[in-house]
């Protein structure tokens, strides 16, 4: 969705709209009810419409956010698209920006790599008309530790009707073995009969995803993906329109180029249900200040490639909640980005995670920002146009399982807590027992391999746009460190994608 309004030359008619609702729907809602028609509106969208009687146009991003919308505003002139709109005013380089990218891998909302574009915020809407700009939250969003957990029927319910509303067009979906797409394979087949399935991944995978297939006398299809990263890594990057380094985009992109038709994912479940395996590790390891102090004195006498990840054991030891969360996913520690950046860096936000402490402020964290803008905008991007629809983000369901305490998410040996009881009558034990285990993407081997002469050329090179962005030495620190033996190859990964981005730009 791209487009362009001039309040000079007359006024726009209609309404664009890219997600799942039914446009025409949308549009009735629209003329019936105005702004107070996008509670009303379910499932993930970003809209543009005309709102003939104050004379102004509205722009609405979804609930949880699940899809994009940047906009940029000079004069009486929008610009507005779902991705960074073309020709707009973009303004310079935001600094700010780039930090967060450099801990996170991507930009939160409302960040954008330009001080002139904005992201629209996940539940919020903007007024644009003779009066200027407005920015308002039509919805708020629920925030994990403020309610009671709800009873396994409720979830259950909530869960069945998400899928539900995305079953038009029968839709086949990815299975995995997995809690969650064999969760949605149970569902999908009990509201509409036989479903297609996709599988891919190592044999241990494909052969879990074919026992779920068989109890579910699924249409099942096995893909063999052969990943081509110096080819398509380049081409994703340029159509994403801001540096982006979620390593599992690939994958995601080359397994829905194979499927054909509507597709339902499990995308969102990890956010909502508590389901990424740091939570557990995040309550599992004491409070150790000692042990914190220790590594953190080691950290300043240790060789260079090691004091990154001794300065993670440190803050792990010594914190707990969102900071100890934080420490297990950041790419670029504070002091590395500082050096990048040649400036003090700054730590990214999230709206509700700020005044809450615990587990529960990692998790407000990952359901406001994370989901909205790694998990999905990842999801649209590696789409290509397809249509993907996404049970596990809806708003229903997200205000049951996400008010709880975190206590109520996690047991000692499993996260996930709550959508395991809530299907635990149609899955078989070893699914509902399995230990979660993070997706696995050969960064590093990508890096020193098909990638290695692109790392050389591309970011190593004196001529490198990257190398006007950050501190060329603090590069060259970076990238010998992380492709060692026990580096963090997501570093080079960044400043990969990091220059890919800069000479699309």
């Amino acid at each position: 969705m791209n487009g362009r309004i001039d309040l000079a030359s007359g006024f726009p008619e209609g309404l664009a709209i890219t997600g799942e609702p039914d446009r025409e729907e949308v549009r009735r809602l629209f003329r019936e009810h105005g702004e107070d028609a996008l509670p009303r509106v379910h499932g993930a969208f970003a809209l543009a419409a005309w709102d003939e009687s104050n004379q102004r146009a509205v722009l609405a991003r979804d609930a949880l956010g699940a899809r994009p919308l940047y906009y940029c505003v000079s004069g009486t002139q929008l610009w507005f698209g779902s991705r960074v709109p073309k020709g707009a005013p973009r303004g310079q380089l935001d600094r700010d920006a780039l930090s967060d990218y450099l801990e996170l891998g991507y930009i939160p909302s409302p960040g954008t790599p330009w001080s002139g574009v904005r992201k629209l915020p996940p539940g919020h809407l903007l007024r644009f008309g003779k009066k200027g700009v407005e920015l308002k939250r039509w919805f708020e969003m629920p925030v994990p530790g403020s309610g009671r957990p709800p009873s396994r029927i409720v979830v259950r319910a909530r869960l069945e009707e998400a899928v539900r509303r995305r079953l038009a067009g029968e839709p086949a979906t990815m299975l995995s073995g997995g809690l969650d797409s064999s969760a949605l394979v149970a569902l999908m087949t009990r509201l509409s009969g036989k479903v297609r399935t996709y599988a891919a991944g190592s044999e241990e995978e494909l052969e879990l995803a074919r026992k779920i297939a068989t109890r579910f006398r699924s249409d099942h299809h096995e893909l063999r993906i052969t990943h081509r990263p110096a080819e398509e890594l380049p081409a994703l990057i340029a159509e994403a329109g801001e540096p982006f380094a979620d390593p599992a985009l690939l994958a995601m992109a080359a397994l829905l180029r194979e499927m054909r038709g509507p597709v339902l994912t499990g995308d969102g479940a990890d956010e909502l249900f508590a389901g990424h395996l740091r939570y557990l590790r995040a309550a599992r390891i004491p409070e150790l200040r000692s042990a914190a102090s220790a590594a953190e004195l080691l950290r300043k006498v240790a060789p260079a490639r090691h004091r990154g990840t001794l300065h993670r054991a440190a803050v792990t030891l010594r914190t707990t909640g969102a900071e100890r969360a934080r420490a297990m996913i950041e790419i670029f520690t504070r002091d590395e980005r500082a050096a990048l950046l040649g400036v003090a860096a700054r730590t990214a936000r999230g709206a509700s995670a700020e005044n809450l402490t615990g587990l529960d402020a990692a998790l407000a964290f990952d359901f406001e920002v994370s989901l909205p803008d790694d998990v999905m905008f990842r999801l649209d991007l590696a789409a290509g146009g397809r249509e993907v629809r996404t049970p596990f983000v809806d708003v229903d369901l997200a205000k049951a399982v996400v008010p709880p305490p975190w206590q109520e998410k996690l047991d000692r040996l499993h996260v996930r807590r709550l959508l395991r009881e809530a299907v635990a009558d149609l899955l078989p034990r070893e699914v509902l027992t399995r230990p979660p285990r993070s997706p696995s993407v050969p960064v590093g081997a990508w890096l020193r391999g098909p990638l290695r002469q692109m790392l050389h050329d591309l970011v190593r090179a004196p001529t490198a746009r990257v190398r006007t962005l950050l501190d060329p030495r603090a590069i060259d620190r970076a990238l010998s460190q992380s492709l060692a033996p026990r580096g963090n190859p997501r570093q080079a990964w960044a400043l990969l994608c990091l220059e890919l981005w800069a000479r699309e730009r």
